[in-house]
This record gives C-alpha cells, structure tokens and sequence, in this order.
C-alpha cells in the first residue's frame, strides 16, 4: 500500500497517509500503481458529473469537471503539456528545446496548447451522458498507463531528473504488469471498446514518444506530463466516436 499511496501523492493532491516511508523504492515501485491512480481519477470525475448534473446545465458540468481535474492533479500534467509545446515549438536546437523547457517562464506557445487541450476537452464535456460515463473513466487510466509505457520504451533526454528517480527504462516486470492491470480495468469498463481504446493508445504512444525522442534525444519529465494529457484527448476523442 506505501507504494500505491506514493503513486497517489505523486500523480495527485488527494491527501495520503502521513508517517509511511515514502523513500526512492517507494518512489520507483509506486509505477506500478499508476493505472489504478487513474481509476480512482475516473471514478471521482464520473461520480462527479453523476452528482453535478442533478443541479447543473452540460456547460456547466464540463466547466465544473475541468475545474475538478485541475484541483485534483495540480495541473501536474498541464505544466508539463505547457512546457513541452513551449520548447518544441520554441527552440531550433535539440538543446535549445531542452533549455526553454527548463524555462520556469511560461510562453505564448504552451499557452496556445493548453488552451487547445482544454478547449477539446471541455468539448468533449459537454456531451457526456450517463452511458459515456466508463469512458471517462478509462481516459485517465490510459493516461497514466502512458506515463509508464514511455518511461519503460523510450530513453530519458537528461543526466538527471524524473526519469532518472523512476529508472524505469526497459523494465520487463513493470511494462507487464501495469499494461495487464490496465486491460482488466478497460474490459471490465467497457469490454471490446476497451480494448479498442487500448491499442489506439499504445500506437499514438509510439508515435508521440518516437517523435520526441527524435527530436530532444529522449524524454523528459514534461513530455511524460504533456503525453498524459494529449493521450485523454485522444481517447475521449475516440470514446466519443465509439460511444455514438
């Protein structure tokens, strides 16, 4: 459990338990856990919406969802989505990238990004009904699946920082067991469209972590956050389209 509440307090700002070690093995196997974090995300977003809209409007609901994902995450990941399409998109050089992205300044091109996200996300929002409700589950859940899938495929970009801590990278036991839960909790949400969902993501994550790799020579611990939320966006995207 140390290592599950080491993944909570890492990936969100749902308060854990104090007075447990959470050290660098804590740390490194809180990996593990990472989908099961995104289940419980989806569950709250879900039994979010489920209590919301017996007071509320669907615009409504979609901005207040947006608003709960952001208090429950700490727009970790929307930092990161900001940094990484700053520095994409701002630099010339490998290492010109990799410097704005240690940028603590934030630019017009991270702004413009996660303006989009949010955008098509809030899109999404608004035309969620009760039988859309396990996809909004699953869309977190491969979002962290994805976290892990990059850290253990594709090698990290600097000497030191986030993926060095984890040092997950070409980790046969984590790749195996985090993609085995993620399955289970897909096929018990949503059966065939689960699996669907499943492998549309592992290719967009092949493509995604191929492409930053080619083009910073590795990842970093921004990519990883702006992966996970590119990542929701094209699953709800496509649970949009097999949900119609």
């Amino acid at each position: 459990m140390r290592s599950f509440f080491c993944a909570l307090a890492f990936l969100t700002r749902i308060p854990v338990p104090g007075g447990l070690d959470y050290g660098a093995d804590a740390f490194r196997k809180s990996l593990f856990f990472f989908p099961l974090v995104g289940a419980v995300l989806g569950a709250l977003f879900a039994g979010s919406w489920f209590f919301l809209g017996k007071f509320f409007p669907p615009v409504i609901i979609a901005a207040l969802l947006l608003m709960i994902s952001v208090l429950l995450t700490g727009g970790l990941h929307l930092d990161g989505l900001m940094d990484t399409v700053d520095g994409v998109y701002g630099g010339r050089t490998r290492e010109e990238k990799l410097a704005i992205m240690k940028d603590v300044h934030a630019g017009s091109f991270g702004v413009i990004g996660v303006v989009l996200v949010l955008l098509l996300k809030f899109s999404v929002y608004t035309q969620i009904s009760r039988g859309f409700l396990p996809y909004l589950i699953a869309a977190p859940v491969l979002g962290r699946q994805a976290l892990v899938w990059l850290q253990v495929l594709f090698p990290y970009a600097r000497k030191n920082g986030l993926g060095k801590l984890f040092d997950a990278n070409g980790s046969v036991s984590l790749f195996a067991a985090t993609t085995g839960m993620t399955l289970v909790i897909l096929f018990l949400l949503l059966r065939l469209s689960g699996l669907i969902l499943f492998l549309i993501t592992g290719v967009f994550i092949l493509l995604l972590g191929g492409c930053l790799t080619r083009l910073l020579g590795g990842l970093t611990g921004d990519t990883y956050g702006a992966s996970c939320e590119l990542t929701e966006i094209i699953v709800l995207l496509a649970a949009f389209l097999l949900s119609c």
